[in-house]
């Protein structure tokens, strides 16, 4: 009989095996008895900066640590939550306004968790802490050249191996040119929507067996728990092919049949980044340029989500992002990184609102700012102090027009005085899609609309220095072609209204006017309106009429 030697290496593995085995299978006993999750930080995601939110020495004395925040919820791997050091570290927690959910690990895991706190309070230069998805060139090219329409999706779905369903929602996404995707579980099917110019198209379904599949490479891809199905998770991930570079942020949400996705495309390459491509009319144009050239003051873009109010204060900053300017930026969050500018993330877990921001940037020494929204007094003040001393400051605000930005920030308590003094150019605008050129049809509108039309266009003041057309003789509509993949439009277009504050709009503000004088006045000094600008670039064949009345409005309301 062959003896083993205690001291070999086998053995010795052999043994640590089975000790793991059996501390793991009494972490499962016990989160079993308590009703808790089992989890093992051998293979779960911590995310690194959620990690340090308690401190190695206090984290491994108390028998824990932080996987995940969420909100208000700290995702805590415990070895027993009744150890009354552990309960020490739990109540400070709760005394902190957290809530503690808790998830039942081994020692070898707590150990293995502990080990990471070196590489999160290493800095990593230049890389990113959320996965990438690197799309093999055979996957891509065989995906990419199969699709001509939406429709081809679905056809592809059948002929692809569950592992490869990512990359084809992916690729397509990305050829089809959608800003989001929208992964949505019902009883029977899983239905994926892609919003393609602002609008969510129907792509495909699939069957229900492969979505766990899915979900599970998407959420650690994401730096996401993958067991947690019951409460909604946020990350990021990266996606290469072809020499690309996409990063998508993630959200997933529990819903009645499972968890619902939505992955967010971030490509610097799919956004316009220079005034002259956003579709400004000339008129305008020059507008815009001589107001972001003054030295100081308030630019604000106002419209509702998805109106393409960042794309335009992004393309403002870079038009004026030279090296005689410190620009900085306080966003929540930053999507785009624009080189030259400093850009500040908003980080509410560390109580880094936009207010605190915003003080600590006073002592940066900045000439240009921009605040990604104006929401509050606070905000506000700080951000009308900033035009009022020598800055020029853009920023959002949530109204449908621009005359209704002014009573917004009274109902914020901003004074008259500081207002007129302090704003320069307000602009709403909204995005429409543009009829494809390669299908789009001639049409004859009906006398009722072509009256409309002309009744909406009849208030435009001379001042404005427009030459509106005295005929409507033929209107366009969506068809759809191998171009447009079948949809009948192809890219957005802005339409805009700009309110300048000139003068005679800063006496109407000292009184408190009401918005709809303001907007009356602003119109006898030239400015038009959105629906005016929408009507014109139905005339001019760029977009439909119906994309217009479901983005703007309808005109013959309007024209009353």
């Amino acid at each position: 009989m062959t003896l083993i030697d205690p001291t070999s290496k086998q053995l010795q593995d052999t043994l640590s095996e089975l000790k793991h085995k059996e501390e793991e299978d009494q972490a499962k006993e016990l989160a079993e008895k308590l009703e808790l999750p089992y989890i093992n930080l051998v293979i779960a995601p911590i995310s690194p900066n959620d990690l340090l939110i308690l401190d190695k020495e206090k984290a491994q004395k108390g028998n824990l640590l932080v996987m995940k925040k969420v909100g208000k919820i700290l995702h805590l791997a415990v070895k027993d939550p009744n150890n009354p050091q552990t309960q020490e570290v739990i109540k400070e927690f709760q005394e902190q306004g957290f809530e503690c959910k808790f998830f039942i690990v081994s020692s070898t895991s707590l150990e293995n968790g502990w080990a990471k706190y070196k590489l999160a309070l290493t800095p990593q230069k230049d890389a990113p802490i959320w996965g990438v998805f690197d799309i093999k060139k055979e996957d891509s090219d065989k995906i990419k050249d199969s699709l001509k329409t939406v429709q081809d999706i679905q056809k592809e779905i059948k002929n692809l191996s569950t592992s490869q369903l990512l990359s084809l929602i992916l690729i397509g996404s990305i050829k089809m040119e959608a800003s989001d995707v929208h992964l949505e579980p019902e009883k029977d099917k899983i239905r994926i929507r892609y919003r393609i110019d602002g609008l969510l198209q129907d792509i495909a379904e699939f069957p229900v067996k492969e979505y766990h599949f899915l979900v599970s490479r998407i959420k650690t891809l994401s730096d996401m728990i993958i067991n947690i199905t019951d409460i909604s998770q946020d990350g990021r991930f990266t996606a290469k092919f072809n020499g690309k570079t996409v990063d998508l942020r993630v959200s997933v949400l529990p819903s009645n049949y499972g968890e619902s996705i939505v992955m967010r495309l971030l490509s610097i390459s799919t956004i316009k980044l220079n005034l002259d491509e956003l579709g400004i009319r000339p008129e305008l144009f020059e507008t815009i340029k001589s107001q972001i050239n003054r030295p100081n003051g308030m630019i604000l873009v106002t419209g509702p989500t998805g109106s393409g109010k960042t794309t335009t204060l992004y393309s403002c900053i870079n038009y004026i992002n030279k090296p005689g300017n410190k620009i900085i930026t306080v966003e929540d969050p930053v999507e785009y990184r624009l080189k030259g500018i400093t850009q500040t993330p908003i980080s509410h877990r560390k109580g880094q609102t936009f207010a605190k921001s915003l003080k600590s940037i006073v002592r940066q020494d900045p000439d240009v700012l921009m605040l990604g929204e104006i929401r509050d007094q606070e905000s506000a003040e700080i951000a009308i102090e900033f035009a009022l001393t020598g800055h020029i400051v853009f920023s959002t605000i949530h109204t449908n027009e621009a005359a209704g930005a002014i009573p917004r920030l009274f109902g914020m308590k901003i004074s008259p005085d500081s207002l007129a003094s302090s704003l320069n150019l307000i602009i709403a605008q909204r995005l429409v899609r543009k009829l494809c050129p390669d299908c789009k049809e001639k049409y004859k509108a009906s006398p009722e609309i072509v009256e409309a039309m002309k009744k909406i266009l009849s208030s435009i003041s001379r001042k404005s220095g427009l030459k509106i057309p005295e005929k409507i003789p033929q209107l366009y509509k969506a068809k759809g072609c191998e171009k447009c993949h079948g949809l009948g439009y192809k890219g957005r277009l802005g339409v805009f209204e700009l309110l300048t504050v000139d003068d005679e709009i800063k006496k109407i503000i000292l009184t408190k006017i009401a918005s709809f004088e303001i907007q009356d006045k602003a119109q006898k000094q030239g400015m038009i309106t959105l629906i005016q600008d929408a009507v014109l670039r139905v005339i001019e064949g760029i977009t439909s009429l119906d994309e217009v009345e479901r983005i703007v409005g309808s005109i013959k309301l309007a024209e009353k």
